[in-house]
């Protein structure tokens, strides 16, 4: 079971729960194809964290100190004061790490009906590195609900597989992210995997709660 709720390890973000949203009128807000998002200092995002199935959940906030000549940018972590680097594509990595190094969950510019692949490479809390391969697809725009509002957002899906970066285990994982451009970021990520296909699925939920970004 601890190696099971390693897979909900994510290289970037993930989101709220999977409840479905539906196209709305609002999503013509949003024109594919849609470009990378342009980062300011102070943008700021808040974020809930939570598994579904254990009830569990925190939150944390992530802040922008500095943008770089590539377009990515350095964030602070609250609490506790941790460190990150939000890539161009805004794919969060770790400090130092290449960028290819952690799964290209978006990849930009985004256009509907476009596929590519993403690889994922992470420390899961307890010490575990996990790889996760998965085929993504831009599905289109659709008005999500977070509990910081309801966004258009460009809709991705991903199915692959992931595995423990030595030794046996893995097996099939989905995972479903919204990007809202207008909050320059995804909003809502939610990831179900399972240890070689059986037994209660591993979750991961990710929900927007507030933001405050410049335009």
């Amino acid at each position: 079971m601890r190696r099971a709720a390693a897979i909900g390890v994510v290289c970037m973000l993930a989101a709220g729960p999977g409840a479905p949203a539906s196209f709305a009128l609002d999503a013509a807000a949003v024109a594919l194809p849609q470009d990378a998002p342009h980062y300011k200092v102070g943008d700021s995002w808040t974020f809930e964290r939570s598994d579904p199935l254990s009830g569990k959940s925190r939150t944390f906030t992530q802040t922008v100190t500095s943008v770089h000549a590539d377009g990515s940018a350095s964030l602070l972590i609250g609490p506790g004061g941790g460190r990150l680097e939000l890539t161009s594509e805004a794919n969060v990595i770790a400090n130092g790490v290449d960028a290819r190094a952690c799964g290209i969950a978006l990849h930009f510019p985004l256009r509907a009906g476009e596929r590519y692949e993403a690889d994922c490479t992470a420390t899961a809390p307890s010490g575990m590195r996990v790889q996760r391969r998965a085929q993504c697809e831009v599905e289109g725009v659709e008005t999500v609900q977070t509990k910081a509002g309801a966004f258009a957002a460009i809709k991705i899906t991903m199915s692959g597989v992931w595995q423990p970066q030595y030794g046996p285990g893995g097996g099939p994982m989905e995972e479903t992210l919204w990007y809202a451009p207008s909050v320059k970021r995804v909003v809502r990520e939610a990831f179900q995997g399972r240890l070689a296909g059986r037994g209660a699925p591993a979750t991961n939920a990710i929900e927007l709660v507030h933001y405050a970004v410049k335009p």
